[in-house]
């Protein structure tokens, strides 16, 4: 009898709110997708309930290929979902392809920054070469502002940029903006300050303005295009 009562007592994970066995599923999707997958199989309910939005939004996408090939029906079919979904590194990735591959350049701007909107880093680094690139004097500024908000992440911008710069290899880079004559955001000519003893950090700082730093990050994304 006791036995009986202390089993019945147990809450098993198929007991619990929808809600929260789509929150627990969500957190298992954000680290690995293959787990993910691995408990759709467990139960009818978790299949059902791992249709949810918010697992497509989180869902981590590092086991799939940037730019899959051959094509796969069902992964592409997987990508729209977690596009759908507001996924942010599926509506980079897209983004990313999409606009320097000239193909539906406003939607691509629009997944850039519906992701840089939600955070993703590598999202706003993206969006601020391609304004830079685009030119006119508002867009160019606020490409600068974005390019050097991504360097006040200490470490975060040249991991964007390594990111970035990976990306650009895998495809074919057919958009005429980055075949123009590189953009310059720093007009100015700057003296090297020369000096027989070791310069302070702080003084390598100031002698260092938000132009040259946006130019050597557009002259980082130049040597991953190709006929530059």
């Amino acid at each position: 009898m006791a036995n009986t009562q202390k089993r019945s007592s147990r809450t098993s994970i198929l007991s619990l709110p929808t809600e929260v066995l789509s929150e627990v599923l969500a957190r298992v999707a954000s680290s690995s997708s293959a787990d993910l997958f691995r408990a759709n199989l467990c139960c009818k309910l978790f299949n059902e309930v791992s249709e949810a939005k918010n697992i497509y939004q989180r869902v981590s996408l590092d086991r799939f290929e940037i730019v899959p090939w051959p094509k796969n029906h069902k992964v592409s079919r997987f990508l729209k979902k977690c596009r759908q979904s507001k996924n942010p590194e599926a509506l980079y990735r897209k983004g990313v392809v999409d606009f320097f591959s000239d193909k539906h350049e406003d939607s691509a701007l629009e997944n850039l920054e519906e992701a840089a909107n939600s955070g993703h880093a590598d999202a706003a680094y993206a969006l601020g070469i391609i304004y830079i690139f685009v030119g006119g004097d508002e867009l160019k500024c606020k490409g600068m502002r974005l390019l050097m908000k991504s360097r006040l992440l200490q470490g975060r911008v040249n991991l964007c940029c390594q990111n970035l710069r990976a990306l650009l290899r895998m495809i074919w880079v057919k958009n005429p903006v980055f075949l123009n004559p590189t953009p310059i955001c720093c007009a100015m000519t700057h003296e090297r300050k020369t000096s027989s003893w070791p310069m302070h950090p702080d003084e390598v700082e100031e002698s260092t303005c938000e132009g040259c730093a946006c130019d050597e990050e557009i002259r980082a994304i130049c040597a991953a295009l190709p006929y530059r």
